[in-house]
């Protein structure tokens, strides 16, 4: 049976098609509908992440996360096709990844697996990806029914043209990695993982 997180995370893919958005139960909709702002556009042309960290508790989930941003000096298409081709890497996509392996494979939908480490931490989980080709917009959210070492997760990363022959990222997730001893510890630094992503995306694009 699918979790609340996961009905969150189809509700909110239905939400970005019909406002556009991505939808309060994925990131907070008012920040991603917020525009960018004149010293993010600078940040933006400079080369620089641009990121709106988030904190809430919902029920008993601690999530972090929020949006980040981020040129790539390619064409939509070449950066939309290294992120969803059969040859996508995401070991190289997403910060700290030992490993990602494919688990299944179902039309637009992958299920991958995660394994990050942090000193003494190993952290693994599987993610669902939904892939939103007319759009430029792929969802993902975390697969209960796999091992997980992490509470929740759930977000997006969006394409769109940028300028000539450029490409923005705009990315969002919320993650709960658990109470562990060690997760206050980490937990800064995971925080600056999620919001780096579009970073991380960039310097393997280009």
């Amino acid at each position: 049976m699918e979790g609340r997180t996961g009905r969150a995370s189809r509700a909110c893919a239905f939400l970005l098609g019909v406002a556009a958005l991505i939808g309060a139960d994925v990131v907070h909709a008012q920040d991603l509908s917020r525009p960018l702002s004149a010293q993010e556009r600078t940040q933006l042309g400079a080369g620089e992440l641009v990121a709106r960290e988030t904190v809430e508790r919902r029920g008993r989930l601690q999530l972090i996360g929020g949006t980040s941003y981020q040129v790539i000096d390619r064409p939509v298409e070449e950066v939309w096709q290294t992120l969803t081709g059969p040859s996508a890497d995401y070991r190289h996509m997403l910060p700290q990844v030992r490993r990602a392996r494919e688990l299944q494979r179902n039309g637009n939908e992958r299920l991958i697996q995660f394994t990050h480490r942090v000193g003494p931490v190993r952290i693994g989980y599987a993610l669902r990806f939904d892939f939103q080709p007319e759009r430029k917009v792929i969802v993902f959210r975390l697969d209960e029914d796999q091992p997980h070492d992490i509470r929740a997760a759930w977000g997006f990363v969006r394409v769109r043209r940028w300028g000539q022959n450029k490409t923005l990222i705009s990315f969002g997730a919320m993650v709960d990695i658990g109470t562990g001893v060690l997760s206050s510890a980490v937990l800064p630094t995971v925080h600056e993982w999620v919001l780096k992503i579009p970073w991380t995306i960039r310097r393997h694009v280009e």
